[in-house]
Formats: structure tokens, sequence, C-alpha cells
């Protein structure tokens, strides 16, 4: 049981260690770029529901159903912070790069 719960465990440590990477910069992003502190906040909000379930899955010893959805939740609320992120760059951008007529 020892070797198998070591294979296993290096199986899924990568992408868990991934996740964590992409979290990581989501939100340092987050906390430099924004200045709209109503949008921070809203998407600190997302990534703070979120981490709970990142540091379960790097701490705890979970059965694959309970690891697969944890990390399906993670990357979802990874995803729709860095949306929310880039659609709020490419409005700034949008506003102030318009030339007057």
């Amino acid at each position: 049981m020892g070797v198998r719960d070591f294979l296993l465990g290096l199986m899924g440590f990568p992408k868990i260690y991934r996740l964590r990477r992409r979290y990581d910069r989501v939100r340092e992003r987050a906390d430099k770029k924004l200045r709209n502190r109503v949008l921070r906040y809203q998407i600190l909000s997302v990534l703070d529901a979120v981490e709970p379930h990142l540091e379960t899955l790097e701490e705890q010893k979970l059965s694959r159903y309970e690891r697969k959805r944890l990390i399906g939740y993670v990357e979802a609320g990874v995803a729709k912070a860095k949306s929310m992120i880039e659609r709020s760059e490419e409005i700034r951008k949008n506003l102030y790069s318009k030339k007057p007529a």
C-alpha cells in the first residue's frame, strides 16, 4: 500500500502544484493591476472562496472522486477570476484608446 500511495501522490502532485501557481499568479495580478476597488473586491472574493479547497487538496489525503471534484471547483474559480481580470483590462483599453472624432 505504501508504494501505491507514493506513486499516486507523484501523479497527483504536479496538477495541484500547477493549480497553486495559477491561483497565485491570478491573485497577484488582481492585487497589482486592478485599481477599481469594487472589481478587485469581487475578484478577490471569488479567489477567497477557492483557497480553502486548494489547501484541502494540498494537505489532505483524498479519494480520487473527491480530488477530481475539488480540482474542478478550483479550476473553475481561478478561470472565472482570470476572465474577470481580462474583461476589465479589455474594457479599460477600449475606453481609453478611442480617439475623439
